[in-house]
């Protein structure tokens, strides 16, 4: 059954030797998949559920940076680049993951070109998707990182589940600011009647200024 739901997800299927070495693995929320500087012990790909990438921070708190869905792969990075585990990746919610160990990746899959093809694949939609948020989170204004965001999570782009979250601080971990300095955003289209605000809710409700703002800008 996981196996079949692999394929669905992912295009790829395992011969029938190699499938007695795979493992289910099972994460609760909150549970780390991968902490920064271990070792990579193998491949994860997800099957089931939602985690977040995040980076630790000196003060100790942890720097959101993408929530993730399937089609998901942890280790890919590190197995390519020989390296420890680069960031935090944890369960947000019950996450069923597809692991592959190593050493069977070494053996069988290394050379296996429709393998390969999928992790490639895997690693040019992070490298686009860090390149587009490095981008307008160095070159845009808070308010048309915000207004872009919230453009972002509204549209169809299926980048939006990577970001959308319902908390302040991850909002501006996502686009490279503070809680502090979103809230003095959403006081001002407050004022300007842009929006509606009662605590952690808000209600957009000139969603043509918001697009304004945003300059055409989005994280996709």
């Amino acid at each position: 059954m996981h196996f079949e739901t692999f394929t669905q997800i992912y295009g790829y299927t395992f011969q029938g030797e190699l499938k007695k070495n795979i493992e289910i693995r099972r994460y609760e929320s909150n549970d780390y998949i991968l902490k920064v500087g271990e070792a990579i012990t193998g491949l994860y790909f997800l099957l089931q559920g939602k985690y977040y990438v995040s980076s630790p921070e000196i003060t100790g708190k942890e720097l959101l940076l993408r929530y993730c869905q399937k089609p998901a792969i942890m280790g890919d990075v590190e197995i390519f680049q020989n390296c420890s585990v680069q960031s935090n990746c944890i369960a947000a919610e019950t996450c069923h993951l597809l692991f592959v160990p190593y050493a069977l990746y070494e053996q069988h899959l290394k050379h296996d070109s429709g393998f390969t093809q999928m992790l490639l694949q895997e690693l040019a939609y992070k490298l686009r998707t860090c390149t587009i948020s490095s981008r307008v989170n160095a070159l845009s204004s808070v308010s048309i990182r915000l207004a872009a965001y919230l453009c972002t999570i509204e549209s169809t782009s299926l980048f939006k589940e990577y970001i959308m979250t319902n908390s302040l601080d991850e909002v501006a971990s996502l686009i490279g600011t503070t809680k502090r300095h979103i809230n003095r955003v959403l006081k001002q289209w407050a004022d300007e009647g842009i929006l509606q605000r009662k605590d952690e809710m808000i209600q957009i409700i000139n969603w043509s200024k918001i697009e304004e703002i945003s300059e055409n800008v989005r994280f996709e």
